[in-house]
C-alpha cells in the first residue's frame, strides 16, 4: 500500500483488513502495517523459506491455516522491500 503523508508517498506491506473511504479520507484497519524501511529482508526471506518448508510437512488444517499466514506476511514484506530497490 502507499500512504500519502506531508506530500510523501510512504510504502506499507499491508495485511488483511478492512478499508474505508469517503470524501476526505481514507481509513485502513489491518493486522499489519510495516513500512519499507523497517522490513529486513534477509529476516523476511528466511521466514518464507521456513513457512514453504512447513507447507511440505504433514500438518492439521489449523497449523496449514497458520503457515498460510506467516508465509503470505513474508510476501507481503518481500514484495513492498524489492518494490523499493
Amino acid at each position: 500500500m502507499i500512504a500519502r503523508r506531508g506530500g510523501r508517498d510512504e510504502l506499507l506491506a499491508v495485511g488483511e483488513g478492512l478499508v474505508e473511504i469517503t470524501g476526505e479520507k481514507v481509513a485502513v484497519l489491518t493486522d499489519m502495517a510495516v513500512a519499507a524501511e523497517s522490513i529486513d529482508e534477509a529476516k523476511a526471506e528466511e521466514a518464507r523459506k521456513r513457512a514453504e518448508a512447513r507447507l511440505r510437512e504433514k500438518l492439521s488444517a489449523e497449523e496449514v491455516a497458520s503457515v498460510h499466514a506467516s508465509l503470505a506476511r513474508s510476501l507481503a514484506q518481500l514484495q513492498v522491500k524489492r518494490r523499493r530497490k
